[in-house]
């Protein structure tokens, strides 16, 4: 089972939902918790066709507010789990209630729990005391490493102003950490968001099963070019006059070559992904996506749009209407007839 949870800063902005379909392709998971969309459920419904996400009856939510969604996820040959999809609040004042619903909702809990999501407070074994510690132990929670990238939300500033931290997370019932030995949890890097997705597999480190090598189990595949039709034309001609024993030799030339394609499509992808997180990391990415969120919002002269969401595209369709709107292409004379533009 695959969960995976991010604060996206709102889902409204196209480039957010196209990141965000991305993610659920490359990722796959079974279950998806998004918080701080700012739309609603109309919008939201319209951006899950999108992303080809629907519901699901092996989920059934048991209680919900504007910080939690607590539900139980039927697993099959196994006993269910409890899964609670958090956002903490972001004012410290009010973080008492987010920990109190927790409490409320751990007192009902009768199968192995998970929480995920942003809890927006630090929890560090160097801390010894504060709030957010105290209702981990007292709930008996455990906190789940991540395998790659520690820190999941940055402020975007330059210099001694750059503050990173490591506010998303999974909790797991301390009890049950030892019964899913393959369990992985992830960060994924997000360029349109200041936090960054977070994702666990319950069977991430689990060796999968092969009882056929790859490299014969081809099937077609949008991504053959001329080189493939080469391949199959040269494996034609010099098969067996048999026409199974023709298909037979395409099979295995074919299956070779795309085993080996696919290999390489890989390698470059993460290449692709090491370079993405030097750039997000470095700040140059958010930097420059804010600084042209402004020059848009300038001249689009719409204030309402809270700051810190990406809505490039909407400022610059804005911008560019306005534009056209005050732009006069042509005159017309006295009797009526348009004058060329000089």
């Amino acid at each position: 089972m695959k969960i995976l949870c991010w604060n996206c800063r709102g889902i409204g902005n196209p480039a957010t939902v196209r990141e965000l379909k991305q993610m659920l392709v490359a990722n796959d998971p079974d279950i998806v918790f998004l918080c701080v969309t700012k739309i609603n459920a109309n919008k939201f419904s319209s951006v899950c066709s999108r992303c080809k996400m629907k519901e699901s009856n092996k989920v059934e939510v048991q209680t919900y507010s504007s910080n939690h969604i607590d539900s139980i996820i039927k697993l099959e040959n196994d006993n269910p789990i409890r899964f609670t999809g958090f956002y903490g609040n972001a004012e410290p004042n009010k973080r008492q209630c987010s920990w109190n619903m927790l409490r409320r909702v751990g007192q009902s809990v009768t199968e192995k729990w998970i929480i995920g999501g942003d809890f927006n407070a630090i929890l560090d074994n160097a801390e010894k005391e504060g709030d957010f510690r105290e209702v981990v132990d007292e709930l008996s929670m455990a906190d789940l490493k991540t395998d790659n990238d520690w820190f999941t939300w940055v402020n975007n500033r330059d210099g001694t102003a750059l503050v990173k931290e490591r506010l998303d997370r999974f909790l797991m019932s301390a009890n049950d950490v030892a019964r899913f030995p393959f369990m992985e949890t992830k960060v994924i890097r997000q360029s349109t968001s200041d936090h960054d997705a977070i994702i666990l597999d319950t069977e991430g480190r689990k060796s999968r099963d092969r009882h056929r090598d790859p490299r014969l189990c081809f099937k077609y595949d949008v991504c053959w070019d001329v080189e493939a039709k080469k391949i199959i034309k040269e494996a034609w001609q010099k098969g067996s006059a048999d026409i199974m024993g023709k298909i037979e030799m395409v099979g295995k030339k074919l299956g070779g070559w795309q085993y080996k394609k696919l290999k390489q499509m890989r390698t470059q992808m993460g290449t692709l992904q090491a370079n993405i997180n030097k750039v997000i990391d470095s700040q140059g990415l958010g930097k420059l996506l804010d600084e042209e969120e402004k020059y848009w919002a300038q001249r689009s002269r719409i204030q309402w749009l809270k700051e810190g969401d990406r809505n490039t595209r909407f400022f610059h369709v804005r911008a560019t209407n306005r534009r056209k709107k005050n732009n006069i292409p042509r005159l017309k004379d006295m009797d009526a007839v348009l004058q060329v533009k000089r």
